[in-house]
């Protein structure tokens, strides 16, 4: 699905970051009406090059590196962790590093992707 979040950026960042950006549905928390967004950048294409930031950052963090990589070849996944950027920010979510590393699991599942280089 693409996300109309990152257009409502302001446009001082959106000059910065001007990728379109993409949402998968990670599990529902309790207190949510549906499943959880989680946003993604999928730029480029060739080998596979995951990006994961740290807190309180986003995909933002990476987007000279982005950049960079899809133009010598590569395709760069970069996910927002949910609580940052433009992913869902749910109360009620496990903000754990177990949780976090099913949200990544989830999504290189539903890209299919089989081999990838993490940044």
């Amino acid at each position: 699905m693409i996300n109309s979040r990152a257009s409502q950026l302001p446009p001082e960042v959106r000059l910065e970051y001007p990728f379109a950006g993409n949402l998968v549905d990670q599990p529902a928390t309790p207190k949510s009406v549906g499943p959880v967004q989680m946003h993604y950048l999928d730029e480029g294409s060739g080998p596979v090059v995951v990006m994961l930031h740290g807190n309180p950052t986003w995909s933002f963090y990476y987007r000279n590196l982005v950049n960079t990589l899809t133009a010598a070849g590569y395709r760069c996944i970069v996910p927002d962790h949910v609580g940052c950027g433009l992913s869902d920010k749910p109360s009620d979510y496990p903000y754990t590093l177990k949780r976090r590393i099913e949200d990544v699991e989830r999504l290189i599942d539903h890209l299919d992707i089989a081999q990838f280089s993490l940044v």
